[in-house]
């Protein structure tokens, strides 16, 4: 599959657009006009005075589509930011601050994301093209989120458009997607996205052009997602938004002996992953006064796996969810008020003819479910209730000469009948701003500095699957975290002057230790899942962020993190799997009229694997049949991953109104060959290491008119 992802990102994009009555489908309505006439600022100093202090990193939808290395890819841009890490070239999986994918909760417009990208890291599941910001909360959060998460990814597509119509279209080799979207009269925005493969022809020259099995893929990978959005002003206090996002993963591979050494394993794997979510919200906002949402959601979700000789599993879920959302100015920006509530049904089905899903940690993971030889069959169907409140306060303490104190303190209740179980969560911010208030001018200062203390307890609830799949364990309790944050930021802002243009820098240091007790995972032993499992991570982060008006950005991240696991009370403590001790990402971007270039370098710590030091020979007592088990030192990391990515776009007006662009990439430039992963052969006496993308080309045309 590493060659067939090579091949799909080598033939780059050719887009179409059409617009009416303005051009702003490619830019974001807050952005700061850059015709060389008018500078607008974007309206942070707005939120700076307020009392909303709240611990995330903000991705603004311009930033995204003209970032480096990432195809203007949505979520491939948050491996930008500090202990905030994709695990490979090929596969989005997500881990922040030493993490893993189940820790993240992804929201799209408050619905919620059943999965980022399409067959694991081809595609987002969400267009670029409306995306307005992306903010992201690595922990230490308030109350506002739950909903069994350490982390959250906040998606928000934008509102509204000086388009009155207009449209892209974007035709490749891998996939067709079209977007529409216009105004609603005076009051109201719309748009439409849609989303299809056509993978078919390529998988027909693949054998000829790479030298891959032929018979591996038996059914070619498909996908297809669509998303769209209605907001209407209803008054001046009011605003209604109805949205919808869906997609659907299918994929039929045949696995021989060169894939699995285990007989019963080998041939056809077929997976199907749908999910669809959509809602209906009411936005009511006076400004200065409060804000609130109130939002009717219904999502489903469906994994299904289909593994050998009949080995199968599938579980899917719906939600139905109603949630509320209210900011209050008591004392404005003294005092704010926070409240919000969650109900949400679940009804739930699970069907697993003796087969589990994957568990990180264990290197010779079986994810077959057989008692006395026999395929542990299991078929269950549940209805779970949620029930999820929360209350919280910021308050302006005191001021003195040279300190202002602020506070947060909030409690977040949770019922969840799977278990029977009420927890809560309480979690809180102190913060201080110190020196004078002398910044915002062209010397740098030192002060004034924002100096943060937090803490938050964050539960994650069992699965149902945990609870019910080899032998039943009502006993389960939820998985808890403990989060310990300090946070040192400065923001500096120079005066607009007749021979400088606005600058703005940000620099921010961050310390966090998280205390991870009582994890599930599944006890082979006993047969059944059990909380079992412990850890901890540490770390520190530093980020460093540069930018003059609208023209020139540069970014400097690291990250130190240490992420350790106990499996058990009887086993020794390990390196968890996404950890990536280091992480250095350095970028460069300079934005004018027609020109666009950029240069984005990453260094990272090598990936985990176990060192072969010899082999066993084995027969299965069952079929008798003859193998070997192989014997692992004491894990190890591969050689360090280091990647230039490069940037380069030219814009040009053809004829009228009609204008085009040329966007060259070339990822990898030096052609550095990091290591993905290691293998080992079938009769484990050799290891073969696996490399990532090599040196890679992306080329894309784009014409609007």
């Amino acid at each position: 599959m590493r060659q067939i992802l090579i091949l799909l990102i080598l033939i780059g994009p050719l887009s179409a657009s059409a617009q009416t009555d303005g051009d702003s489908a490619k830019s974001d309505p807050v952005e700061i006009n850059t015709s060389g006439d008018v500078i607008t600022l974007e309206p942070i100093e707005v939120e700076v005075q307020r009392l909303e202090k709240k611990p995330r990193y903000t991705i603004k939808g311009r930033t995204i589509r003209s970032a480096t290395g990432s195809g203007g890819d949505p979520l491939r841009v948050l491996n930008s930011l500090p202990s905030v890490g994709i695990l490979n070239d090929f596969v989005g999986v997500l881990s922040v601050r030493g993490g893993g994918p189940e820790d993240n909760l992804y929201y799209f417009d408050r619905l919620l994301l059943g999965y980022p990208y399409h067959l694991q890291g081809i595609v987002s599941t969400v267009n670029a093209e409306v995306i307005e910001s992306v903010e992201v909360y690595p922990g230490g959060y308030g109350a506002e989120f739950g909903s069994d998460s350490q982390a959250v990814i906040d998606i928000h597509s934008r509102t509204k458009t000086d388009t009155a119509f207009g449209g892209t279209v974007n035709l490749n080799p891998v996939y067709s997607q079209a977007f529409l979207e216009g105004n609603l009269g005076e009051r109201g925005y719309w748009y439409a996205f849609g989303r299809r493969s056509y993978m078919g022809p390529l998988f027909e020259l693949l054998p000829r052009l790479l030298e891959i099995e032929n018979d591996l893929v038996t059914e070619v990978p498909k996908f297809w997602s669509y998303q769209g959005k209605g907001v209407y002003q209803l008054n001046s206090v009011h605003k209604l938004v109805i949205n919808a996002i869906a997609a659907d993963d299918s994929a039929d591979f045949n696995f021989g002996s060169d894939e699995v050494s285990t007989s019963d394993l080998r041939g056809p794997l077929r997976s199907d992953n749908p999910f669809d979510s959509q809602g209906i919200h009411l936005y009511s906002e006076k400004e200065n006064q409060f804000s609130s949402v109130v939002s009717l959601t219904r999502s489903f979700s469906r994994t299904e796996l289909n593994f050998g000789e009949g080995y199968f599993y599938r579980t899917a879920q719906s939600v139905y969810a109603l949630r509320g959302d209210l900011e209050y100015w008591a004392k404005f920006p003294k005092t704010l008020l926070e409240s919000g509530f969650l109900l949400a049904s679940l009804p739930s089905t699970l069907i697993s003819d003796g087969a589990r899903p994957f568990e990180e940690g264990d290197p010779d993971y079986d994810f077959r479910l057989k008692r006395d030889g026999a395929k542990i069959l299991t078929s269950t169907s549940t209805i779970l209730h949620r029930l999820e409140g929360y209350i919280q306060a910021t308050q302006d303490l005191s001021t003195f000469r040279y300190a202002d104190l602020y506070a947060t303190v909030g409690m977040r209740p949770s019922y969840l009948n799977l278990i029977d179980t009420f927890s809560l969560q309480p979690r809180g911010l102190l913060g201080v701003t110190l020196g004078p208030e002398s910044a915002n001018s062209d010397v740098l200062f030192f002060f004034p500095l924002d100096l943060r203390f937090m803490y938050g307890t964050y539960i994650q609830n069992p699965q149902p699957y945990q609870v019910v799949l080899g032998k039943t364990n009502p006993d389960i309790a939820p998985s808890l975290a403990q989060h310990y944050v300090i946070a040192l930021s400065k923001e500096l802002t120079s005066e607009i002057t007749q021979k400088q243009l606005p600058s703005q820098t940000r620099i921010e240091v961050a310390g966090y230790y998280k205390d991870l007790r009582d994890m599930i995972t599944y006890n082979e032993s006993e047969s059944r899942y059990q909380n079992q499992r412990t850890g901890y991570v540490k770390g520190v982060e530093i980020s460093l962020e540069h930018e003059i008006s609208n023209v020139f950005r540069g970014w400097l991240s690291y990250a130190y993190t240490i992420s350790k696991r106990q499996d058990s009370p009887r086993d020794e403590e390990r390196f968890y799997m996404y950890n990536t001790p280091h992480a250095l990402s350095i970028g460069l971007n300079y934005l004018s009229e027609t020109w666009e270039l950029g240069a984005n370098w990453q260094y990272k710590s090598g990936v985990l694997y176990s060192p072969l030091v010899g082999r066993e020979p084995y027969t299965n007592p069952f079929t008798k049949n003859k193998t070997w088990l192989p014997i692992y030192d004491e894990p190890e990391r591969t050689t360090a991953y280091h990647r230039l990515d490069l940037r380069i776009h030219r814009s040009f007006h053809l004829i009228k109104n009609w204008k085009g662009g040329v966007t060259l990439e070339l990822w990898n430039a030096y052609n550095r060959t990091n290591s993905l992963q290691v293998r080992y052969n079938s009769d484990f006496t050799k290891e073969v290491p696996i490399a990532q993308l090599p040196i890679v080309p992306f080329f894309a045309l784009t014409l609007e008119f």
